[in-house]
């Protein structure tokens, strides 16, 4: 054997093993997204190698106390609450220690990448079925072998052999269905046989083979659904577009998770401020309380008449009630949380510090202007952009092209096979010379050409399995449009509970109003009939109670009027869209 052969098949070798084929990936469906003024992104695509912050548990301050007043306060909107909410939100955070008892179903930022990134069942490993193959294998050997009888050792007795064989090709799978292939395959054969045409030649062969499906498995629609080798019933996620909708319904699942965060967020904001309003009307009562409680003291003091030992002590319980009531409005109870509770709540929510020596104070006032909704534009809405009947949608588009793929599956197995082989024999691989003097020479040649064509047909004796894979199918259309209908209904249902809900309060918000200003009104007349000795100290404690009451329940009723509209954003989907909260 020549050593420029050798170098040559090297060569050849190498080429083949770093060759490597280019591929297109298509691009993921981008979000729907709504531009306002001054939009808040929220990135979605989160890299395996992006750092995480220190934890702020490890740098926060013990709690507040309830005698130290804050180093400052941190007065924020609501829409600079949800924009540092967002900053930095891998996790979609909610009340109730979900995150310690159930991490595993905490939504985070991660989801999507994961979902999209799944090696299995997300749209690259799909894509993967189609990638090209690349093969390639190189083997030599030496026997050296006697036999009784010469014949069987092609006319040696003692046969004495070098071999080698080198192979590579590539092979790929189309959208249609077929798979494609390109062989090369080089042999040298160096023995002792006294038949030989040389003591050592080569061979050389180029391979092109294909095999089409003509009805199961043929076409771009039934594999970019289903995916190659896919069977009836096992088809759910293999397919590219199915892999696809799967992410876009983990894209809803997300939307979904961040609506019912940003809500979390707002309703606690406007829960902080009703704390600081109650808070502010208990500190001012007991303010009064105590005011009431001296004046009687002294006149108890001076010996004044109406101010017995039993009056003293009335006024006495009412103002240290007063102040128990101070103390809880700041503080919070188990019930009703006070202004440092639903600081640390919001804190929380937004991935803050739980203390930091600042405290937040909302500044945006509540909106309580009387809003006319117009009825059929909002179900209409509702219907449109509820995540909820997105996803839905989503599944049923799912589920009608799995019918569509389950009925291919009742149709016969019918491939077209083709094969086309091109040899070369040559004493060397490569040179110039007679016939056979080189195996290239002989290959080009094409004097050697073979070729092979045909059908392959298989068919299940009555398809029991595709008729249930397609009965399966059909059903579960049905089912998911059930679905969609009940859902759609109960949609209806909700937008109309938070109307009427916000209507309900606007009229509570006159009332209440009204009954306030009512109850200082009586309080004012009570106490200048008292300052005068014209009322006893019973019909003050009342007044001043009714007083209290009455502002209690206006603020109350104005906080439940911002979460009633806010809640009138969610039913109706556009609560993102309102905050200007844009996924990307």
């Amino acid at each position: 054997m020549r050593r420029g052969n050798w170098i040559w098949l090297v060569l050849l070798g190498g080429v083949t093993l770093l060759v490597t084929g280019c591929r297109s990936r298509p691009s993921m469906p981008a979000a729907l997204s709504w531009a306002p003024p001054t939009p808040i992104f929220y990135e979605t695509d989160v890299a395996a190698s992006t750092p995480v912050r220190a934890p702020h548990a490890i740098s926060t301050r013990p709690p507040q106390s309830i005698s130290a007043a804050p180093e400052s306060f941190l007065d924020l909107t609501r829409e600079q609450v949800i924009e540092i909410a967002l900053q930095d939100s891998r996790i979609l955070r909610e009340l109730g220690g979900r995150i310690v008892d159930a991490p595993a179903a905490t939504i985070t930022a991660y989801d999507l990448a994961l979902q999209r990134s799944d090696p299995f069942y997300g749209p690259e490993a799909a894509l993967a079925e189609f990638d090209s193959v690349l093969s390639s294998s190189l083997t030599s050997a030496n026997n050296d072998r006697v036999f009784n009888n010469a014949v069987l050792g092609g006319g040696a007795q003692e046969l004495t052999q070098d071999a080698l064989s080198l192979k590579s090709g590539v092979s790929r799978r189309l959208m249609n269905g077929a798979v494609v292939s390109l062989d090369r395959q080089l042999d040298y054969d160096s023995n002792n046989r006294s038949a030989n045409l040389f003591p050592s030649a080569w061979e050389s062969q180029v391979q092109v083979g294909i095999r089409q499906p003509l009805l199961q498995g043929a076409g771009k629609t039934f594999n970019s659904i289903a995916g190659p080798n896919a069977q009836p019933g096992f088809y759910f996620s293999n397919g590219i577009v199915i892999a696809q909708m799967n992410s876009q319904i983990s894209e809803l699942d997300f939307e979904k998770g961040l609506q019912d965060y940003i809500s979390e967020v707002e309703e606690t904001y406007w829960g902080l401020q009703m704390a600081y309003k109650l808070y502010e009307g208990e500190r001012r009562a007991s303010q009064a309380a105590e005011k009431t409680w001296k004046a009687v003291a002294a006149k108890a003091a001076m010996r004044l008449g109406g101010a017995e030992a039993d009056k003293e002590a009335e006024a006495r319980a009412d103002f240290l009630g007063a102040e128990y009531r101070t103390l809880l409005a700041l503080n919070g109870t188990n019930r009703l949380p006070g202004v440092h509770d639903s600081e640390r709540r919001l804190r929380y929510l937004i991935g803050l510090p739980a203390t930091d020596g600042h405290l937040i104070r909302p500044c945006e006032p509540v909106s309580t202007a009387p809003i006319v909704f117009d009825w059929s534009a909002m179900l209409a809405g509702a219907i449109n952009h509820r995540t909820d009947l997105r996803k839905q949608s989503v599944r049923i588009g799912q589920e009608e092209l799995r019918l569509i793929a389950a009925e291919n599956f009742l149709l016969p197995q019918l491939d077209l096979i083709g094969r086309y082989r091109l040899r070369g024999f040559g004493d060397d691989l490569t040179g110039a010379g007679p016939r056979f003097a080189s195996a290239s020479d002989d290959l080009f040649s094409f004097d050697h050409q073979e070729w092979e064509f045909g059908v392959e047909m298989k068919v299940v004796a009555g398809r029991r399995q595709a008729h249930a894979a397609v009965q399966h199918a059909k059903l579960q259309i049905e089912r998911e449009r059930s679905i969609l209908v009940e859902q759609q209904r109960y949609v209806a249902h909700e937008l109309s509970q938070a109307i009427a809900k916000v209507e309900v309060l606007q009229a509570g918000i006159r009332i209440s109003g009204r009954r306030q200003q009512a109850a200082y009104e009586r309080l004012n007349a009570v106490q200048a009939q008292y300052d005068i000795g014209k009322t006893d100290i019973h019909r003050l404690l009342n007044a001043q109670e009714d007083a209290i009451e009455a502002e209690r329940q206006a603020i109350e009723t104005t906080t439940d009027y911002a979460i009633a509209l806010k809640d009138v954003a969610v039913a109706n989907g556009t609560l993102l869209r309102e905050h200007g909260v844009i996924l990307r």
